[in-house]
């Protein structure tokens, strides 16, 4: 759609600003650059192997899309068996405690299927995990700008009510979401896929009131897909999927509505995706109240923040590819594992396409028809692929041209496709977790010092199931 709403750089036109003096905090240890689920796990890694860590957040809370963008799904821990365990420590330690306080819940009774949390419930775990560590917080804080001194960077600059503040560490984690660590200081990284186009971000919304016999969301998209939409012309691009609400049968996370042809690192871009995210998610509650079952819907919360899938990706000593991930491909410094297929939002109109580790490939429509093919070659009536997980190797978390930083969450050095696999919630933590004990265990020394072999001991001692491997 005409974008009218943000305002436009002008040509060729710069100021240059005065140098100045400026503050500098306490040095750390470990400095861990944006609080979202990974940089959750990172920090609280980090500080309990005893180093001295700050959190740096944007928002005034923790947790990242899991709670700012309310994306309240975390997938399974379980292999594609649904029987072996292929993920626990801080992971597992923060699911249970939701748990223990009625805040989250299985989709499946045998407890083998997706967790759905609450995530306002999940800001307080957050904090108490972090703070029990003994983690330092800085809250409604941006980074602005990074100093670097050959490979190694010395100081973070960031933004505050207070002014600008600079932060030096001997060890720095980037779980930004967007590389913006790493892009600042002048290093190169990904954007998107190969035509620099990035999947689409989805504003999540909560409703009530919503009968228990309601049309079913699957019924629903295709409902709103039968005409245009009223904002701007163009056809509903979103794949429509939802929770129920932990405690709350009548209320409803919905992924309902997603923006098109958006970088979410680029400050017009990510101004856009927010209102023209509010003006469908108008039209679809119009659309929706229209439907049997939703007519009494009440919209009880917008995020503050649209969910975000993608922007940039580190140039890592390794990239994750989709081979790699399809195959389960393990490498001799495996750092995680998941199962989560590779998930491919259309950048540019409705549709999404699932490859899945056991072979099969589903392509949704706009109006929910569902295509299966398979990604291997093999026909319809073989059997499926018994893979049970992929991983990602430490090397995919280190930045090339930096010896002391480290990524964790959805910037780590994969492309584009596997990135689709990679990037959800439960992954990030596992994430930040190996990156945390990562920082910790280098302390003043380069990140490329540390061992794989001996970043996993560590790792299965802090309880990760990691499984062995004959192969890198």
């Amino acid at each position: 759609m005409q974008n009218n709403f943000t305002p436009q750089l002008v040509s060729g036109r710069t100021i240059t600003q005065p140098a100045k003096q400026v503050k500098v905090l306490e040095r750390f240890d470990v400095a861990v650059l944006g609080g979202g689920p990974a940089g959750v796990c990172a920090a609280t890694a980090a500080a309990r192997m005893g180093r001295k860590v700050i959190l740096v957040e944007r928002h005034g809370f923790l947790g990242g899309m899991a709670t700012a963008a309310i994306v309240n799904i975390w997938h399974t821990m379980l292999g594609v068996d649904r029987k072996t365990p292929v993920m626990a420590g801080l992971v597992k330690e923060i699911i249970d405690t939701l748990l223990d306080s009625g805040d989250a819940y299985n989709q499946k009774e045998d407890g083998t299927g997706q967790w759905v949390i609450d995530p306002h419930a999940s800001k307080l775990v957050f904090d108490n995990l972090v703070l029990k560590a003994g983690v330092k917080l800085l809250f409604h804080t941006w980074i602005s700008d990074v100093l670097r001194e050959g490979d190694r960077i010395t100081t973070v600059l960031v933004e505050t009510k207070s002014g600008r503040l600079a932060i030096e560490a001997d060890q720095f984690i980037d779980c930004t979401g967007d590389a913006d660590i790493v892009r600042r200081s002048g290093i190169q990284t990904q954007l998107g896929n190969h035509q620099h186009q990035c999947q689409p971000p989805s504003l999540c919304f909560r409703v009530d009131n919503v009968d228990t016999d309601a049309m079913s969301l699957h019924d629903a998209q295709a409902a709103l897909f039968e005409e245009p939409m009223d904002y701007n012309g163009a056809y509903y691009p979103c794949y429509l999927w939802g929770t129920f609400m932990p405690g709350a049968n009548d209320e409803r996370m919905l992924a309902g509505v997603r923006v098109l042809n958006i970088n979410a690192a680029d400050a017009m871009d990510f101004s856009r995706s927010e209102v023209e995210g509010r003006m469908q998610l108008q039209w679809v509650m119009k659309k929706l109240r229209d439907l049997p079952g939703w007519s009494k819907a009440r919209l009880v919360e917008i995020p503050a923040q649209i969910g975000i899938r993608e922007s940039h990706r580190i140039l890592a000593e390794h990239q994750v590819t989709r081979d790699e991930i399809l195959t389960g491909h393990q490498f001799d410094d495996t750092v995680i594992q998941g199962t989560y297929p590779i998930d491919i939002h259309n950048p540019n109109g409705p549709g999404i396409t699932f490859e899945h580790l056991d072979g099969t490939t589903h392509i949704v429509s706009g109006n929910r028809q569902n295509t299966v093919s398979r990604w291997d070659g093999q026909s319809m009536d073989a059997p499926k692929r018994d893979t049970l997980c992929w991983s990602v190797p430490f090397r995919s978390q280190i930045p090339k041209g930096l010896s002391n930083v480290l990524a964790a969450g959805r910037c780590i050095g994969a492309e584009h496709d596997s990135a689709g696999a990679i990037r959800v919630m439960v992954n990030a933590m596992q994430l930040g977790q190996s990156a945390g004990t990562a920082a910790a265990m280098a302390t003043t020394h380069n990140t490329c010092t540390v061992q794989g072999h001996a970043l996993r001991e560590q790792l299965i001692a802090q309880g990760v199931p990691l499984l062995s491997v004959t192969q890198s």
